[in-house]
């Protein structure tokens, strides 16, 4: 049977909701829905291991601080293999009761506590994206497939004849020569 994945992960604040920079730790694994940025497609093959601090900041605003870790599989950018990396990422999350959020810049993304409780997975979603690679490598040093046959470089050099493309400035490499034979 599949494992139901969290479309939310609320925390309970309401015990710290009293006092001024009273705190709550989340200390947790769970799983997580596939990360898609672009083209790519991150899929976790663990569970995302979360450590986030909950902090009540005072006038109906919250707080959360703290880092995620994932392990996720992904295809090479150049050579399509399949590989597993660590996404890792710092949280940040700034709650406010409703009618407290007035005062708050527009460019400041904010959540909103509902029933004494917030949600951190947009937070810990946007963490992974903010550190994800848009081109994924298995290996910083993979030489891809061959344009023509679609050989993996990896194995070694193909057959194929180089393919010379026209550069636009083709034009000018004749008359580089030509300045070198008058000088």
């Amino acid at each position: 049977m599949a494992e139901v994945l969290p479309q939310q992960f609320l925390v309970d604040i309401k015990s710290i909701l009293d006092e001024l920079a009273d705190s709550v730790v989340v200390d947790v694994e769970f799983p997580l829905e596939p990360l898609v940025i672009g083209t790519e497609s991150f899929v976790p093959v663990s569970r995302a291991r979360v450590e986030v601090t909950v902090t009540y900041t005072g006038t109906g605003q919250v707080v959360a601080l703290g880092r995620v870790e994932v392990d996720v599989s992904t295809h090479c950018s150049r050579c399509l293999t399949e590989f597993t990396m660590t996404a890792s990422g710092d949280v940040e999350g700034f709650y406010v009761k409703p009618g407290h959020d007035d005062e708050i810049p527009e460019e400041q993304e904010v959540e909103f506590i509902t029933d004494r409780s917030i949600d951190i997975l947009p937070a810990i979603r946007s963490a992974l994206i903010l550190e994800l690679p848009f081109a994924p490598l298995h290996d910083e040093s993979c030489p891809g497939i061959c344009l023509t046959c679609g050989a993996d470089l990896a194995d070694g050099a193909c057959d194929c004849e180089p393919v010379r493309a026209d550069s636009p400035f083709a034009a000018l490499q004749g008359l580089v020569a030509e300045s070198d034979d008058t000088a």
